[in-house]
Formats: C-alpha cells, sequence, structure tokens
C-alpha cells in the first residue's frame, strides 16, 4: 500500500505539464521519421509519462474511480490511499520528477525506513 499526499493547497497542474515535457537527461532527441519501438519489434508503444500525468488530474477530481481512497484525519491538506495499479503509476511520476513539480509525495511501505 502507498499514500498519495497533497502538500500545497491546490495541485500546481502547469509545472507538472512543463516537467513531464521536459526530455529527461540524457535521453536523445529523436525526429519525426524516427520511431525505435518499430525497430525493437514491439507491437504497442510504452506509456508516455504525459498520460499518467492526465489520468492523475483525472484521479484527483474522481479518486474512487481511479483506484484512490481518501483519508480522513491527516495533517496533510489531503492523501489517498491507493491500489496497485494507481501505485504504478504514481510510481512513474515520481521518478520523473513530475509528482512533485504537481505538488503531490508518493508515501510507500517499502521505501520508509524505520
Amino acid at each position: 500500500m502507498a499514500v498519495l499526499e497533497l502538500v500545497s493547497s491546490s495541485p500546481d497542474w502547469l509545472g507538472a505539464l512543463t516537467v513531464a515535457l521536459t526530455r529527461p537527461a540524457g535521453v536523445p532527441e529523436r525526429r519525426g521519421s524516427e520511431d525505435p519501438w518499430v525497430a525493437a519489434g514491439r507491437a504497442e508503444r510504452p506509456r508516455r509519462i504525459s498520460d499518467d500525468l492526465a489520468w492523475l488530474r483525472q484521479a484527483y477530481d474522481e479518486p474512487a474511480e481511479h483506484g484512490l481512497k481518501g483519508l480522513e484525519d491527516t495533517a496533510a491538506v489531503m492523501a489517498w490511499e491507493t491500489d496497485h495499479e494507481a501505485q504504478e503509476r504514481l510510481a512513474r511520476l515520481r521518478d520523473r520528477r513530475v509528482l512533485d513539480a504537481a505538488g503531490f509525495l508518493l508515501h510507500e511501505e517499502e521505501r520508509i525506513a524505520v
């Protein structure tokens, strides 16, 4: 189980989009004619970080339909427990720093030192 926490009064969607659209360090720029997934023999394109950001925006408005369960009696502005699928999406957003830019933190049990 993981907990998603909103740490500011409202999410910064524009800041998150800016980070999502920024090419990660070490990833070369591609040209329109290049499609590395065709050469790799993959049938489907991998999920894009912008897809996960769009999912987060929808999940913020409709948490129950997106695997988030609101937590009460917390000191956080807002907090939700996540299901497994939501945790995977949120972890990708965290790893690319999009979650931080939006004003959220992801607390995972296995990452918390006791």
